[in-house]
């Protein structure tokens, strides 16, 4: 049989990765991975990072994938098919323009979340602004994307056509080297009106109403366009990257969104309808994406660095820092990202950090997906089976007890959550190679790429402090039963023994929810293997932290302890 490989890169704003696959008799595995830093500061070629990082890869898996001249080696010798994906190069400036703030700017807010936008201007087109001062907002936006919705299929034509006729305006008005990229994605009626009004030849990219009807959003629709203008922003923006992609026959795709295909792909995977979450902490941004059945969730945030922002990261601290110090960390980090924590301080300051901005971008997740059951006090209020956990804030951490307990903080689930690691941060790498090679994300994630990092019961109660709350009968096969008891405010962990699985019977108070449908109700589950094992958390909703900055220190110390890190 034909040796058929299939390599994927991932160029983001301070790491450059590859990863290689090979086809075997039982399918797809990874072969190797590898990483270098992006090359794309200061308008250097892109290709400088990923060379360096495709030569490593190389060297690393026993194989040559670069010719003498540095081109990738294709063919049966080399590489069958190429993926690439990034979340490098500026935030994209974009500008919105719908027929109404409550429907389509808000599904228009929706559909610009996975491709690193910044919205720097909305054009609601039942406001006042006349056609010369809506033409002047437009004008003076200076955006790189220009994202017009509105009107449910053969509904307004009248504000829409309008405001295509300024946009022409600012279109033309323009040096063709700095004319922005165009989508329409609004009344279908007026979608060839919209393209030869505009005469903006590859800049316009049309696409399917996202909102055909009053109550029937589809981001989807719109996705096939706002990907044709983020290519041609980035090759734009990003040297050599439209070379890098005639040469291998692929189209970069933003990074969260090739992760948003690996998530809805779980969710399929998973026959019981639970759903999957992805929480990736980068270098750079916060990526939350959520998959049930037909609903879907994602969006990419940048938490602000401000006083506030230190004064949470301080409270978030596994040691005693004061909200100055933490700031001036965090201000530290933002001007040289590559910085890595030096000192045991450092280290609080990053994971404190991580929690603060997983609870920021969960809050964002819920302004643009008001049906998103997440509360900033409450935390995520439906689970989800499994949640993967990806990017360097949350990957690589001295201790996989550590990456649960930030994870745990941050989403403050409730009921029953099985955590998995993205080790080698595959879920970009997997999902620029999913149209491609359909089966290839699918055997990679059967063959247990992702680390099962343990299984969360919260056992959420009422009751006061120190109070028994559940009861854990332990079985362990072969006769071997042990019991536990969980009080109001502890942290527990019961190991899982290597190969094989933990029946659990969960016995909770009157008043104490664990997830089985009714507080009071409880049940036998079930638990794999895990590197930390099963976590009971009863510290309860809102998590209830002590004032005193030593105190919470201690608090979380001692949680930490428990988890056995």
């Amino acid at each position: 049989m034909e040796t058929r490989r299939s390599l994927s890169v991932d160029i983001g704003s301070q790491n450059t990765r590859a990863w290689l696959f090979e086809q075997r008799e039982d399918g797809f595995v990874l072969v190797g991975s590898a990483s270098s830093e992006t090359s794309a500061a200061a308008g250097e070629d892109i290709r400088g990072g990923v060379i360096q990082a495709l030569e490593r890869l190389q060297e690393k898996a026993g194989l040559r994938l670069l010719d003498l001249k540095q081109k990738l080696i294709r063919g049966a010798e080399g590489v069958s098919v190429c993926g690439l994906s990034l979340s490098a190069g500026k935030p994209i400036r974009t500008v919105l323009i719908g027929v109404s703030d409550t429907y389509s700017l808000a599904v228009l807010r929706r559909l610009v979340s996975l491709f690193y936008t910044d919205v720097v201007l909305e054009i609601d087109l039942q406001d006042d602004l006349n056609a010369t001062a809506q033409l002047e907002k437009l004008i003076h936006a200076n955006a790189d994307l220009f994202v017009t919705a509105g009107g449910v299929n053969d509904g307004a034509f009248r504000p829409v056509r309008a405001a295509l006729d300024n946009l022409r305006v600012v279109y033309q008005s323009l040096p063709r080297l700095i004319r922005p990229q165009l989508v329409y994605a609004g009344n279908e009626a007026l979608a060839e009106y919209a393209r030869e009004e505009l005469d903006a030849g590859e800049d316009f990219h049309s696409a399917l109403n996202v909102q055909a009807r009053l109550e029937a959003e589809s981001l989807a629709a719109g996705w096939p366009a706002m990907l044709g203008a983020f290519s041609r922003l980035r090759r734009q923006q990003l040297t050599g990257l439209a070379e890098l992609e005639t040469e291998w026959n692929c189209t970069a795709l933003p990074s969260a969104f090739a992760v948003s295909r690996i998530v809805r792909l779980i969710d399929r995977m998973n026959p019981e309808g639970k759903g999957a979450m992805a929480l990736d902490v980068g270098c750079n941004s916060t990526i939350v994406i959520a998959a049930r059945g037909d609903d879907f969730i994602g969006a990419i945030s940048h938490p602000p660095i401000s006083a506030q922002v230190g004064k949470e990261t301080s409270r978030f601290s596994t040691l005693p820092i004061d909200a100055t110090t933490a700031a001036a960390y965090m201000f530290n980090k933002k001007l040289h990202q590559a910085f890595l924590p030096a000192t045991l301080e450092d280290l609080a300051i990053e994971q404190a950090w991580t929690r603060v901005r997983l609870h920021y971008a969960l809050r964002r997740t819920r302004e643009l997906f008001p049906w998103f059951a997440y509360d900033p006090e409450m935390g995520l209020l439906e689970p989800y089976e499994p949640v993967l956990l990806s990017g360097e804030s949350l990957v690589r951490v001295p201790a996989a007890q550590q990456t649960l307990l930030m994870a745990l903080d941050g989403l403050r689930p409730h009921g029953i959550t099985t955590f998995a690691m993205d080790k080698d941060q595959l879920l970009a790498g997997l999902g620029s190679l999913a149209d491609k090679e359909p089966l290839l994300p699918v055997q990679v994630i059967d063959s247990g790429v992702f680390a099962n990092l343990g299984t969360v019961i919260c056992a959420d109660a009422p009751e006061r402090a120190a109070k028994r709350v559940l009861t854990l009968e332990i079985d362990r096969g072969e006769g071997a039963r042990e019991n536990l008891d969980v009080r109001k405010g502890e942290i527990k962990r019961v190991e899982t023994a290597p190969g094989t699985s933990t029946r659990i019977y969960l016995s909770p108070g009157e008043l104490t929810d664990v997830g089985m449908g009714l507080p009071g109700l409880g049940g036998w589950v079930t638990v794999p293997e895990s590197e930390v094992g099963t976590v009971i958390d009863a510290r309860g909703r809102p998590l209830d932290l002590p004032d005193d900055m030593n105190k919470r220190s201690e608090a979380f110390y001692n949680w930490l302890w428990e988890l056995g890190g």
